[in-house]
């Protein structure tokens, strides 16, 4: 007889949970797709998560290579998005790709279960998680930047009430709107969005939920965002193939790496190590990185 995926409250934590997450045309045949990629292994090993990949575009080897890792591919487009392309060729927006704006469709597409997980791609599941026990109200997410900086959250890992999301959907979409054809020039991301409309209902996940690379390492983290410089950036600013003057954002990242060069090669080793029976190209990779931040030497 086969064993039910829940079978009593105390075994709740062997429950699945229904996981989306996000990509386009665009990021598929990127980095972006390769972090997806490890993404669905890692959850697969640590298991407990049903994932759903929100798509938009035209089909990429990404798809098929999901589809045969047991993926759910839905395509997907915000009924906003043609707003948004008409305000990108006004120059009055920057939409970045649809794939950042596909999570915000999630209540209007999960139709069974009343609390999901979202993640961005970039994120490497390190040890099961009992998602099901995380019920906000309406939201639960984990902060930026600081641990205990709890005054803006990172959306790349949430925690949503289907049917509360759901109900404020249409007032959610509207502010959406205003803001992309507003005329306005400043940067207006789904992020943003989704602070200005939930942070102050936001139920705090524990950012054990969403760790970073550049905090200290930790054995107890359960999920690992690699938010902020890719491993390639972080490659090329330590063997000195760039600098951090190109352009803002590697200057951030030259900062970020100086400041948190420890960090990035202890969370690099032990990714090297750990990946190496899920994924053994990312393990690479990570042991790669890890050699070439045991030689960085930053400039001052």
């Amino acid at each position: 007889m086969a064993t039910p995926k829940m079978f009593c409250e105390r075994c709740r934590r062997w429950a699945e949970v229904r996981w989306y997450f996000a990509i386009d045309e665009q990021g598929a045949g990127g980095e972006t797709g390769e972090f997806a990629r490890l993404a669905v292994l890692s959850a697969r090993a640590v298991g407990g998560l049903e994932p759903v990949l929100l798509y938009h575009g035209a089909p990429t080897a990404l798809c098929d290579w999901m589809r045969g890792q047991g993926v759910t591919i839905i395509e997907i487009r915000p009924p906003f998005w043609d707003l948004a392309e008409q305000a990108a060729r006004a120059g009055t927006f920057k939409p970045l790709t649809i794939g950042h704006w596909l999570r915000v469709m999630i209540p209007q597409i999960e139709t069974r279960d009343t609390h999901v997980l979202y993640t961005d791609c970039d994120v490497i599941f390190l040890r099961r998680h009992d998602w099901a026990a995380e019920r906000p109200a309406i939201i639960a997410a984990a902060p930026e930047q600081r641990e205990d900086d709890w005054r803006y959250f990172n959306s790349g890992v949430m925690v949503l009430n289907v049917a509360a999301m759901r109900a404020s959907y249409q007032a959610f979409e509207a502010e959406i709107i205003a803001n992309i054809t507003s005329g306005a020039t400043a940067n207006y991301d789904d992020q943003y969005a989704l602070n200005a409309c939930y942070g102050a209902h936001l139920q705090r996940l524990t950012p054990l939920c969403n760790y970073k690379p550049y905090w200290p390492w930790r054995g107890d983290a359960a999920l690992l965002h690699w938010h902020g410089p890719k491993p390639a950036s972080l490659s090329d600013l330590a063997r000195g193939r760039r600098t951090g003057d190109e352009n803002q954002t590697l200057h951030y990242f030259a900062s970020m790496l100086r400041a948190r060069v420890a960090d990035y090669l202890a969370w690099s080793r032990h990714l090297g190590d750990m990946l190496q029976t899920i994924d053994l190209d990312w393990a690479l990779r990570f042991a790669r990185l890890a050699s070439d931040l045991t030689t960085y030497a930053p400039q001052r």
